[in-house]
């Protein structure tokens, strides 16, 4: 078979999940013409072991952003005119494939609500697969629009796709390939991001001790996934409700809060220890926020005094550290 480069083309897939083999760069190989006639199909697959994609939906836009020629020359779409679809040496495949993922991302910035999709395919949850038929011969924007689960957002790595491609440079295989599907079905890659959500202590003192002349402090502990400690307080001058906000906890996280002082004369008519879920109240959701609540009264202690609140601080690395309280003049 002649081998025929050709040297203007710059038919390819550019597909960066590191899960998956096809990866074929700009200029291509190819011993026969591309025949733009015939019809192209694509399957996509997207990994959700360990993480919560396989609990959603998760669709896939296409839009077409060049056709190309028997020789593999793109032309760019009126959609996206001025997009440079150029060739691009492969003689150094990590700066050909650098150079093609800035290319997806600046065609995705040039999506606009007047620019139609080509296609679109959803992977179903609990699959993690779609596919689409009937496709013509060119180069497709493969833009998977973010997704929102119950604690995580998940954002994808937009994508370049020639249809059809081959494996020369990954293989030594020209042949064109027209079917991206099975073994050559493209692996979406993603990235998870944690949402947040708050935690609420509720405190109810039955009865004041005022005979102290001092307000009550009651000082709470807050354990979260037993990895991360966080220190709070409130502060009451008569009996009554009140309540602190613990913010920007990661959804999801199981946490126990533990009264850890209850005030010189007062003691716990409720539980000691609470667990609660947090639950993400972040990307304007109309959830809930997990609460605990405690109660307390007074005691036959009449010692005078209140609590001290320690200081805990965020550090570069996203850790609560103890701080020395600032000095009071």
């Amino acid at each position: 078979m002649m081998n025929k480069r050709l040297k203007q083309g710059t038919t390819f897939l550019l597909a960066l999940a590191l899960a998956f083999p096809l990866l074929t760069l700009p200029g291509a190989r190819a011993a026969n013409a591309i025949d733009t006639d015939q019809k192209c199909s694509v399957a996509f697959n997207v990994s959700g072991e360990g993480n919560e994609l396989t609990t959603t939906d998760i669709q896939v836009n296409l839009y077409k952003v060049a056709d190309v020629d028997v020789s593999g020359n793109y032309t760019a779409t009126k959609d996206f005119t001025g997009l440079d679809v150029s060739s691009v040496s492969a003689d150094d495949k990590d700066t050909a494939a650098s150079k093609w993922a800035d290319r997806a991302k600046e065609a995705q910035e040039m999506l606009t609500k007047s620019v139609k999709k080509t296609a679109t395919v959803t992977l179903k949850a609990g699959t993690g697969t779609g596919s689409l038929a009937d496709l013509a011969t060119g180069l497709y924007l493969v833009d998977t629009p973010e997704v929102v689960t119950t604690n995580y957002t998940y954002t994808f790595t937009p994508y370049l796709v020639s249809l059809p491609t081959n494996n020369y440079y990954s293989n030594g295989n020209d042949n064109w390939i027209y079917d991206l599907t099975a073994t050559n079905a493209i692996g979406l890659k993603h990235e998870e991001h944690a949402r947040y959500g708050d935690l609420i202590i509720n405190k109810r003192l039955k009865n004041h001790n005022a005979t102290t002349g001092k307000k009550a402090t009651f000082v709470f502990q807050i354990e979260i996934n037993k990895t991360e400690t966080r220190i709070e307080s409130l502060d009451f001058e008569a009996a009554g409700d009140s309540s602190v906000t613990i913010t920007k906890i990661p959804a999801g996280a199981k946490v126990k809060v533990t009264e850890v002082y209850s005030g010189a004369s007062y003691k716990l008519t409720s539980a000691n220890d609470q667990t609660a879920t947090i639950v993400a109240t972040d990307r304007g959701s109309t959830n809930t926020p997990a609460s605990v609540s405690f109660t307390n009264d007074v005691d036959d202690n009449m010692n005078g005094g209140y609590g001290v609140r320690n200081n805990f601080k965020l550090d570069e690395n996203g850790q609560y550290q103890y701080t020395e309280p600032a000095a009071k003049n």
